[in-house]
């Protein structure tokens, strides 16, 4: 993923939270945009159905990879847009040219709204998924992440 966002234009430059810091949520990326807003990307895996730690990891392929989509622009009115953000993410993970990766689906997307309104759900032939939780997110010249509040976030900045 990190990869994924450093060879996009609208992406300045990404972090680890570790890297930057940030101890509150171990697993994630900070992704700051050409606007210079700031999104903090946490990521919550689920393994393969009959997964076995203890063994070698299956990887299991589709015939192809997703199809090719268009990539948003994560900017709307001079600022950086929530759902664009998750889109954007989607698209780029569609168009890696994986193919263990079956689905991906950005939560503003969804018809039903669930309790994290930003975000991703990757899905992969082998059943496993990959939730990126959109924890926060920063207008351009913040650096300080709020304790708390977390997934709350506006729906541009």
């Amino acid at each position: 993923m990190k990869d994924l966002l450093e060879r996009d234009s609208q992406v300045k430059e990404v972090q680890t939270v570790r890297e930057a810091g940030y101890d509150r949520h171990p697993y994630g990326l900070i992704a700051t945009y050409q606007t210079g807003a700031r999104v903090l990307f946490q990521f919550v895996v689920t393994s393969a159905e009959g997964d076995k730690f203890s063994e070698p990891e299956q990887i299991i392929e589709g015939d192809s990879a997703p199809a090719p989509v268009t990539v948003p622009d994560v900017f709307e009115g001079g600022k950086t847009s929530l759902a664009n953000v998750d889109q954007h993410l989607t698209a780029l993970v569609l168009n890696s040219g994986s193919r263990e990766v079956q689905s991906a689906e950005a939560f503003s997307a969804r018809e039903a709204r669930g309790a994290v309104p930003y975000g991703a759900k990757i899905t992969f032939h082998d059943t496993s998924r990959v939730y990126v939780y959109v924890v926060h997110a920063l207008p351009a010249g913040r650096s300080d992440w709020p304790r708390g509040g977390e997934f709350d976030v506006p729906a541009a900045v």
